[in-house]
């Protein structure tokens, strides 16, 4: 009863948001127009409220798909802030060589009747160069070079000044200046003159926002995070039935920051109120106290709608590019394998408020090693007991009280091994000791999601994954897709010592650049070890919702 009230009271609150006419528009700038597949798409978001044109700070996921003509190829999620948010997408390598669609959306947007998902898509233009393989209807092959589609008009007052030239893998300095507040995207990229597809500018995205379209309301908006839903299969509809009121769990190997619970309904659906799990990992699903030989289990659900793309851009294809794609796939796969985390730099993540430090850990290799976990918990970890229940062995937690007081929990106590609960205790009592480098306590209540627990303790292995450990027959661990880091291609990291084969198409990205007004923002750029012409691009709005768009050309030769 508590979770319907809560699912009407936040649908009630989505109604009343549309009554007081906020919408949300999200336009997507990327590092450059043209890839190769198996490239990374970094992409920046811009979430504005369609009224006022200004940044929403309401939705904190947006859904960014990737079609063709015919089918959606690949799917990334950004985290938003305020309306902004990054996110790369990774090109599938056997994509067919053809132009594809790339739009955004929130889960708000998906209230609204009729709504053009593809309205303001970006379209970019793929070339395979291991396969033959082309978008089927979708590539004219053409005697003549194409024109390229022109660049947008610049607006804004924004400036660019960037160096007439500069030497291969050297650097040059960029000075960015604003007349207004402004947040942008900054991209530095090499232009071989391989003509690129008709593009939208993020003029043409604000002057086209129109109102919504009307209330559908059967979405719950994400104000906090994603809200991960599934439901319970495996089991007949009586025995679904059977299990409203049970908890399920998600929960990430190797961080309890990531577990989340949700109640389980009368037709069997769960909802996970996350604070965004990022990245994309094992994510593994399970329900309390089902029954260790019961095979029903839930499956989650794609969030992502596969909205039709409509019409795109057939992509022209000219045998003047050969040497120039073929450059750019060498180019691509040489990056891959000398890819280092110093060519990233992380931005901030939204915060989770779960617990970060223990009250108390226990290095197990600074005690005498015992042969049981029994042992262990007897004459080492003290907050600890283990009592019988039920008919079954259960670890109590010794919980604290802010008066120094002490008390056995009457309740469950939360076990993580590894971060993922593990709610038959004797699992964890059977577990050989020799896998476990610490024991973290948490002596207090401990709510997650709809879920009270009276103490935590957390049990890591050396591995961090799980070694070793026997679920039972409801739990499946799956593959996850969460909303990518946010980061920024600076390329800060990067020498050029002879180690590292530099022929980087995309030579700085940033998504998120904050520039105030009136103030001049010096940004440097590791150029790549070969000649050609380098542009920046700098796409974004100011505080205001003024849009941003501004264009600049250097060369790069000895």
């Amino acid at each position: 009863m508590k979770r319907i009230f809560t699912i009407s009271l936040l649908l009630l609150a989505t109604a009343v948001l549309w009554a007081q006419g906020l919408s949300e528009r999200t336009y997507i700038t990327t590092d450059r127009q043209v890839y190769v597949a198996g490239d990374r798409v970094w992409c920046s978001a811009f979430c504005v409220d369609a009224a006022t044109g200004v940044f929403a700070d309401f939705s904190s996921v947006a859904y960014i798909e990737l079609h063709s003509a015919s089918e959606m190829v690949c799917t990334a999620k950004a985290a938003l802030v305020g309306g902004r948010g990054a996110t790369v997408m990774q090109l599938p390598a056997n994509l067919p060589t053809g132009n594809y669609k790339l739009f955004a959306y929130t889960a708000l947007n998906r209230n609204e009747e009729g709504f053009d998902y593809s309205a303001f898509a970006k379209t970019i233009s793929v070339y395979n160069t291991l396969s033959s393989d082309r978008v089927e209807g979708g590539v004219d092959v053409v005697a003549e070079a194409p024109a390229g589609a022109a660049s947008p008009a610049e607006t804004g007052a924004f400036d660019i000044a960037a160096p007439d030239a500069a030497k291969p893998a050297g650097s040059a300095t960029l000075q960015l200046s604003s007349d207004k507040d402004a947040t942008v995207s900054l991209s530095v990229w090499h232009d071989d003159g391989i003509g690129a597809p008709q593009q939208i500018s993020i003029a043409d995205f604000k002057s086209g926002i129109r109102p919504d379209t009307g209330f559908a309301g059967n979405v719950i908006p994400e104000y906090e995070g994603e809200i991960i839903t599934g439901r319970v299969v495996g089991l007949s509809p009586a025995q679904i039935d059977s299990l409203a009121g049970f908890y399920a769990f998600i929960s990430t190997p190797g961080s309890f920051e990531n577990v989340y619970s949700s109640e389980i309904t009368k037709d069997g659906a769960v909802s996970f109120y996350t604070c965004n799990i990022y990245g994309s990992r094992d994510l593994v699903c399970e329900i309390e106290n089902i029954g260790a030989e019961t095979s029903g289990h839930f499956e989650l659900d794609s969030p992502f709608v596969n909205a039709p793309a409509g019409d795109i851009e057939r992509l022209k294809l000219y045998s003047g590019y050969s040497d120039r794609i073929q450059t750019r796939g060498a180019a691509s796969q040489i990056e891959k394998m000398f890819d280092a985390d110093t060519l990233f730099a992380a931005l901030p993540v939204r915060e989770n408020l779960l617990p970060k430090a223990p009250v108390k850990s226990y290095i197990l290799d600074d005690y005498t090693r015992f042969p049981t976990m029994d042992e262990v918990i007897v004459e080492i970890v003290t907050e600890l007991r283990t009592r019988r229940r039920s008919g079954h062995d259960e670890l109590q937690m010794m919980l604290s009280d802010v008066h120094n007081g002490a008390r056995i929990a009457e309740g469950s106590t939360l076990v993580l091994l590894d971060g993922v609960p593990v709610f038959n205790h004797q699992k964890i009592l059977s577990y050989d000791p020799a896998l476990i480098k610490v024991i973290d306590i948490y002596p207090y209540n401990v709510c997650v999601g709809v879920r009270m627990f009276e103490g935590m303790v957390n049990f890591t292995t050396y591995k961090g994954n799980l070694p070793a450990m026997n679920f039972d027959a409801n739990v499946r661990i799956v593959d996850y897709q969460g909303p990518a880091y946010p980061a920024a291609y600076t390329c800060s990291g990067l020498s050029h010592d002879g180690r590292y084969p530099d022929y980087r198409q995309t030579a700085y990205w940033h998504p998120m650049l904050d520039i105030a007004a009136g103030e001049t923002l010096n940004v440097n750029v590791v150029l790549p070890a070969y000649e050609g012409r380098f542009v920046v691009t700098v796409e974004g709005l100011a505080s205001d919702g003024t849009p941003i768009y501004a264009k600049k050309e250097f060369s790069v030769n000895k």
